[in-house]
């Protein structure tokens, strides 16, 4: 679904609230006065993708899936500068959760390795006196990437950084931004906006419904089968392929 392109109702997040919140066609995407119905459900429907986010986080915060709408990729395997120990970093360092390098002696997708975290309490007096070898720990300083010592890139060749996640907040003015998840779950940013704004009990009980079924782990609730399409990817795809070079453009 996009966001809010009118010439296509039946894959329109906007069009598909009008419809199954009974305001009807237009009532929202023609943002009149004096409710402003377009302003307010944009913003619904960002927080609905930030409470989906949350959804994935819970079974696997390294999902990786992107599309128009969810541009922060992780980045990708980016070599090392032999004998150096600092690396500034382009992304935003505040979301990393898990630093990896690459033992050059192996061949991808073989030889990646996690860096523990390298705490200041542990730090040697001598840090930036050693020679150059294989790093076994990091941490982040001034937007740069720090390794325990001077990387030799015959040991270590690569490394590659896991970021949390956000979701990307839609704009009225881009009507055709994506959601940043599997289609077959598009409908969630259609149903939890109406959740959180309707007052009509037999919509709010059939929609409720559809999104957390009878409760918690509900095999017919889209919040379950959200969450077992991103286990079933973090087994099948991520443990095994890792980060290989996919071009989410």
């Amino acid at each position: 679904m996009k966001f809010n392109d009118t010439s296509d109702r039946a894959n329109s997040i906007i069009a598909m609230i009008e419809k199954e919140s009974r305001l009807g066609y237009g009532t929202i995407s023609d943002n009149a006065s004096p409710n402003y119905y377009l302003d307010y459900f944009t913003g619904k429907v960002n927080e609905a993708g930030h409470l989906i986010r949350q959804w994935i986080d819970e079974v696997n915060d390294e999902q990786t899936s992107q599309d128009t709408n969810d541009t922060d990729d992780n980045p990708e395997a980016t070599d090392f500068t032999d004998d150096t120990q600092a690396l500034t970093i382009k992304s935003d360092v505040s979301g990393i959760i898990k630093v990896e390098a690459h033992d050059a002696t192996q061949t991808e997708p073989e030889g990646w390795y996690t860096l523990d975290y390298y705490y200041l309490k542990d730090r040697i007096e001598d840090l930036y006196g050693q020679d150059s070898g294989k790093p076994s720990k990091y941490f982040i300083q001034d937007g740069k990437l720090i390794t325990d010592i001077p990387v030799d890139i015959a040991k270590a060749d690569k490394y590659r950084l896991t970021q949390l996640k956000e979701a990307h907040d839609f704009t009225i003015a881009d009507t055709v931004a994506e959601p940043g998840i599997n289609k077959r779950f598009h409908w969630l940013y259609v149903y939890l906006p109406i959740i959180d704004w309707t007052k009509d009990k037999d919509i709010y009980n059939k929609i409720y419904a559809k999104v957390y079924g009878g409760g918690d782990g509900d095999p017919k609730a889209l919040k379950t089968m959200l969450q077992d399409f991103i286990m079933k990817q973090n087994k099948d795809i991520i443990q095994k392929i890792g980060r290989e070079d996919i071009n989410y453009s």
